[in-house]
């Protein structure tokens, strides 16, 4: 390694043990489940080889297969998959199929603009498509420090948070939350890097944490297909109605089979080692303190070890600058490792 080629931003790694599954599930889906009058039980038939038990294939009044309504069963599946590090999903009155987290934030975002919210509340450092989505609507960004700000003090608002955190792929502390929603602030939970991590529970039973957005991009590498995006909230979201027609069926059940076969809990054990191997290498070569992230995916630099780093290392690593420290992203060595 003579160059540091870690990205700036996070672009996920497609792990190999993926690959076959989402090809299984798309030779496996029979032409006539596209067909409004395929039997339901021919559908469910058709895909029982995949799913076990059999998937619960929503039926039309005359016993047709109702392909507007697949995602009911497949997100109960999905949610019931992740419940034990995500509990509380249940609760959620509203739950809508969506392609990645991000088309789920972005309806989320209009509801609060509609209903005439004007500013948004963000952990510095956190991940931008938040305050560009809002910035587009006429709403403004407030970027608050933890380390330097008492949450509980602060005028109730609304708040985007992502956790594990896009700032440097950590967890965060239980309490941020804890405070804010205690403090009597909204809170929209992105749990994008879900599953990324060593085994953690994301408990959204808060009545204050009005909506989770989740996403498979970042743990199984998926963000180039759309797969594995659904959001959960308290209140309607009118404009994510029209997402029972316009989805993506094949990646739904795509998502459900990656669920089920690999789940959010076997995905960094297996991947951590080659994360610690990768930084205990650029550390050989650079020597520029990066510790391992939660999350596999990620490295990060704290802003105190990077105080002690010559004018050289300093310009290195400014490109990675996030909030209070640095951020690296580490999937070109899983792929040059893989090669």
């Amino acid at each position: 390694m003579s160059k540091l080629i870690a990205m700036k931003a996070v672009y996920c790694y497609f792990l190999p043990e993926v690959r076959p599954l989402l090809k299984m599930v798309e030779s496996r889906i029979p032409d006539s489940m596209w067909l409004v009058t395929t039997p339901a039980e021919e559908v469910r038939q058709s895909l029982e080889s995949l799913f076990t038990p059999a998937l619960e294939i929503p039926a039309t009044p005359d016993g047709c297969v109702n392909i507007d309504e697949i995602h009911v069963p497949i997100i109960e599946r999905i949610q019931n998959a992740y419940s034990g590090i995500v509990p509380g999903l249940a609760g959620f009155r509203h739950r809508y199929p969506t392609s990645g987290s991000s088309e789920g934030l972005f309806h989320i975002l209009a509801r609060y603009r509609s209903n005439g919210l004007e500013s948004i509340n963000l952990l510095s450092g956190e991940y931008e498509g938040y305050s560009a989505y809002a910035s587009h609507m006429g709403m403004r960004t407030h970027w608050v420090d933890p380390e330097q700000t008492n949450l509980r003090k602060m005028k109730p608002g609304v708040w985007f948070i992502s956790n594990p955190s896009a700032r440097d792929g950590n967890i965060l502390p239980d309490e941020i939350l804890h405070d804010l929603c205690d403090a009597g602030h909204k809170v929209v939970l992105d749990l994008a890097y879900v599953g990324a991590t060593n085994p953690h529970v994301f408990d959204t039973n808060h009545p204050n944490i009005d909506g989770v957005v989740m996403s498979f991009s970042k743990p199984y590498g998926v963000f180039r297909f759309r797969i594995g995006g659904f959001a959960f909230t308290r209140d309607e979201t009118p404009s994510l109605y029209g997402n029972k027609w316009f989805k993506d069926t094949v990646r739904m059940l795509q998502a459900l089979k990656l669920a089920e076969s690999i789940g959010p809990c076997a995905i960094y054990p297996k991947h951590q080692p080659a994360q610690q191997e990768i930084i205990n290498q650029l550390n050989d070569e650079f020597r520029l303190g990066i510790r391992p992230s939660d999350s596999f995916l990620l490295g990060h630099i704290l802003d105190e070890d990077a105080q002690g780093l010559p004018p050289d290392k300093l310009a290195m690593i400014s490109g990675y600058k996030r909030g209070n420290g640095y951020r690296l992203c580490l999937t070109p060595y899983f792929e040059m490792r893989e090669r």
